[in-house]
């Protein structure tokens, strides 16, 4: 009986873990469908992998850097919701203080997500001084979602 037992407790202990492994979503309509469901949402970036436009100009190189957040607030918007705009997209921002990176004090990185159904994305990263709000760096990635798997820069995990 006790072998039993262990066997059991061994079985729903590897299910539980199966089960409460991160799913990695494929592409947008499966990122809609876990955001509208209520799921939680994990966005992991390398901006290494995307294109950078800083200064209004296309970088040679992006920084050799990874991102990753939780998408705790999103807005989704139908085609043709927003004039001009063909295609469906979500968006999702976060803003947190940081230690700043490129000198002294702390800065707001603020980084917000723009996701199109066509799988483009947009991530717009600024660094706001926390006492007068000015923006001391912005810069632009673009990559694709849903892409070549050695190409692609971002990934949606569903947990």
């Amino acid at each position: 009986m006790k072998r039993l037992s262990i066997i059991i407790a061994l079985t729903l202990a590897t299910v539980l873990a199966a089960v409460a492994q991160p799913k990695l979503l494929k592409n947008f309509d499966e990122l809609m469908a876990a955001l509208n469901s209520g799921y939680s949402v994990r966005v992991v970036i390398h901006y290494g992998k995307c294109t950078l436009v800083a200064d209004n100009e296309v970088q040679d190189k992006s920084p050799d850097a990874i991102g990753g957040m939780t998408i705790d607030t999103y807005e989704y918007f139908a085609p043709k919701a927003v004039r001009g705009n063909e295609n469906a997209f979500v968006v999702f921002s976060e803003n947190k203080l940081i230690a700043n990176p490129k000198g002294k004090g702390f800065v707001y990185n603020y980084a917000k997500f723009r996701v199109e159904s066509t799988g483009k994305v947009k991530v717009t990263v600024m660094y706001l001084d926390p006492d007068t709000r000015e923006e001391l760096m912005s810069e632009n990635f673009f990559t694709e979602f849903g892409a070549d798997k050695q190409q692609q820069a971002i990934f949606f995990y569903r947990q």
